[in-house]
């Protein structure tokens, strides 16, 4: 006679979560690879382990009072992060259909027959579930399901879309980015109303999951530059990705170079005028800067104003930038240079001023240039840091003060003060703040090779930084262009602001495609109460 076997006694329901939760711990799956269970109870254990100390997360039990009266009356679940989700649209469109509905009407058909929200979304895995809820999120499961459902109710907190402070314009749209990217592409889309305008997203970081927005115009766009931001996007593998800037450091071609090889820009229309030109905006979700890829030096350049003024203006004003841009890289340089080795250029009159200017000042040219250029970046910089009120009295008063006070000190000459005044306020007029850096930070290194060497270290080193510049590759486009590799159908455009109806054709080094923009007539239409043969 066999022995007699005490039956197993039954698990209960709260025995069989935490077995399955423990399961999971200790075969430390990664969370793709744990899908949804059909039971209720044993996701909102796992989630409850997951957001473990983290306060707001609220995992919602629903029971269904239309629910038939089964050996077991089935259970739902609503898990959300208390200060992400919009409070109306979970209770308006989620929890009341949910419980008026009752479960038995809707297995397998939740999210088309009972959540009345609009955007919806089925979820197969835990990974993809707390992706949905931190993203602001509410996750619906009921027991017996296979899978959850995310439902799309965002409450982010954001600003509204009001006017760039780093470009502002006499005459254009006020529109400027916001921190949230569905406003960024929603302005974009109201101003390329076309179904050619494609979007891909991403998300980067494995903390911040970071959503990276790539928008195109696909019958433009060209396929290597395309294909070369998906591969350096995919490439990344960082844990947080705050800002565009980070990802502008991440996929640019030359890191150390100073030169910035990808314009970033808070406005709208800017963005749309170089989807246009066969460009591809890159919006990071947390910031208003939208980068456009690829970029040459002329880019940055140019504003936004340059086409909505007569195009005599702007061409003239474009030829000047050209000109204080050299002048803020070159300005104390040459007169370090010119002071020191090449007092025969200067006209006697003018050297005769300079040289009695320069009686009792203790210092060479050099250290006189260095002691004027760091103090006034230090001002420019408090000027910056402090509070917007006291921020430009601050600079103002201060240049003005201590460039007084060096003066009547002998410390420092005057044609000195005015050579690093005018050095600081050419700077101002380059459009991109990132170029302007640049001109600050090499603007150094100049003047000491101009007191080493005088003007024929000059000429070196604009060689090197020319060779430097040329041999620049922004996602397989020259730098330089369209100067260096030639394009003469657009370097005058470029250079200079054509007519509006000379503008025939988009850049020939950006793409290929399609090369006409209009076909407008040249010659204005005759006026009416004119002469007819």
């Amino acid at each position: 006679m066999g022995k007699f076997k005490k039956p197993k006694k039954a698990k209960t329901l709260e025995e069989i979560v935490q077995g399955q939760a423990k399961e999971d711990v200790k075969e430390q799956k990664r969370l793709e690879e744990i899908g949804i269970d059909p039971m209720t109870a044993v996701n909102a254990a796992r989630l409850q382990a997951i957001f473990k100390d983290v306060d707001v997360f609220v995992t919602h039990l629903l029971t269904f009072p239309n629910a038939k009266n089964d050996a077991r009356m089935p259970e739902g679940a609503v898990f959300f992060l208390d200060d992400l989700v919009n409070e109306m649209i979970l209770d308006q469109h989620v929890i009341r259909p949910l419980l008026e509905m009752g479960p038995e009407s809707f297995l397998g058909h939740v999210e088309d027959q009972v959540i009345t929200a609009k955007k919806l979304m089925p979820v197969d895995n835990l990974k993809t579930m707390i992706e949905m809820i931190t993203a602001g999120c509410a996750v619906v499961h009921v027991d017996y399901m296979p899978y959850a459902v995310a439902v799309v109710t965002p409450n982010l907190p954001t600003r509204s879309v009001s006017e760039p402070e780093a470009e502002q314009l006499v005459r254009g749209p006020r529109e400027g980015f916001t921190e949230k990217l569905q406003d960024n592409t929603g302005l974009i889309r109201k101003r390329l109303r076309t179904p050619d305008l494609k979007s891909e997203v991403i998300k980067i970081g494995h903390r911040s999951r970071t959503v990276v927005c790539f928008m195109y115009i696909c019958d433009l766009v060209e396929e290597d530059v395309l294909n070369t931001l998906r591969k350096r996007l995919k490439e990344i593998d960082l844990d947080v990705l705050l800002e565009s800037a980070e990802l502008e450091e991440l996929i640019q071609d030359s890191v150390y170079s100073p030169f910035p090889q990808i314009l970033s820009t808070e406005r709208p229309d800017k963005v749309v005028s170089g989807l246009a030109e066969g460009r591809v905006a890159v919006i990071v979700d947390g910031t208003p800067f939208v980068l456009l890829i690829p970029a040459v030096f002329y880019d940055f350049l140019q504003a936004s104003e340059d086409y909505y003024q007569r195009f005599y203006f702007p061409s003239a004003v474009r030829l000047l930038r050209i000109i204080t841009f050299l002048t803020a890289l070159l300005g104390p340089s040459l007169y370090v240079a010119i002071t020191t080795f090449h007092q025969e250029l200067i006209p006697t009159p003018l050297l005769l001023t300079v040289i009695s200017a320069r009686v009792g000042v203790p210092f060479p040219a050099l250290i006189e240039a260095l002691i004027m250029e760091i103090s006034f970046e230090i001002l420019r910089e408090a000027g910056v840091r402090l509070p917007r009120p006291v921020g430009s009295a601050v600079s103002i008063v201060g240049a003005l003060v201590v460039g007084q006070a060096a003066v009547e000190a002998g410390i420092i000459s005057q044609a000195m003060v005015i050579v690093v005044a005018f050095t600081g306020i050419a700077s101002f007029t380059i459009p991109a703040f990132n170029l302007a850096m640049v001109t600050r930070l090499l603007r150094f290194p100049m003047m000491i090779v101009a007191a080493s060497l005088g003007i024929y270290g000059i000429s070196i080193a604009l060689v090197a930084l020319g060779i430097h510049m040329c041999s620049l590759r922004t996602f397989g486009v020259p730098y330089m262009s369209p100067v260096a590799p030639a394009h003469p159908r657009s370097w005058i455009s470029e250079l200079l602001v054509l007519p509006f109806s000379l503008r025939k054709s988009r850049p020939d080094y950006l793409q290929k495609k399609d090369l006409k923009r209009m076909d407008v007539a040249s010659n204005p239409p005759e006026q009416e109460g004119g002469t007819h043969e």
